[in-house]
């Protein structure tokens, strides 16, 4: 015998009013979802990105996209509107970006920008020399820290 369940209109209502709720916290979940996928490829189309789980950085160029790692970078050099990216194995890309940008993009990852021109990776710093103001990287790169960048330099290493 088959039996039909009748439902007043506020159990029916109810019982609607849980439905449409799980609807919308799949919905809610799908637009987080969605929206992190479209920042990734935003950044992409940039020309600069990043993935935070393998900090993989992309660098457009005017001919190609490289992706490097982050402790690749041994420092940025600005180049009017291009910036020269210094690589550990001695490479350097020329990105079509500011420097600004990149400073934007690495500053959560040690980087400092010691002058106008100049960002480079904390990790990569050999010798400070105090009386010459300037600083040795890896690879025997020197470099002249600026006189008002000298001090906040300074505050990270004590």
């Amino acid at each position: 015998m088959l039996t039909v369940k009748t439902y007043t209109k506020e159990e029916a209502l109810l019982k609607r009013v849980e439905e449409l709720e799980m609807k919308l916290a799949f919905s809610q979940n799908e637009v987080t979802k969605l929206t992190q996928y479209n920042f990734h490829l935003e950044s992409l189309v940039k020309g600069i990105g990043i993935s935070q789980q393998s900090k993989t950085i992309t660098i457009k160029s005017a001919t190609k996209v490289e992706f490097v790692e982050v402790e690749d970078i041994v420092c940025c050099y600005a180049d009017m509107g291009y910036t020269d990216i210094h690589l550990s194995n001695g490479k350097i890309i020329t990105a079509t970006k500011s420097i600004s940008k990149f400073e934007e993009l690495l500053h959560s990852f040690s980087f400092f920008r010691i002058s106008k021109s100049h960002l480079i990776n904390l990790s990569s710093v050999k010798i400070f020399y105090k009386d010459k103001n300037q600083i040795l990287l890896e690879g025997d790169i020197l470099l002249k820290v600026a006189r008002r960048r000298r001090v906040d330099f300074l505050k990270i290493y004590r």
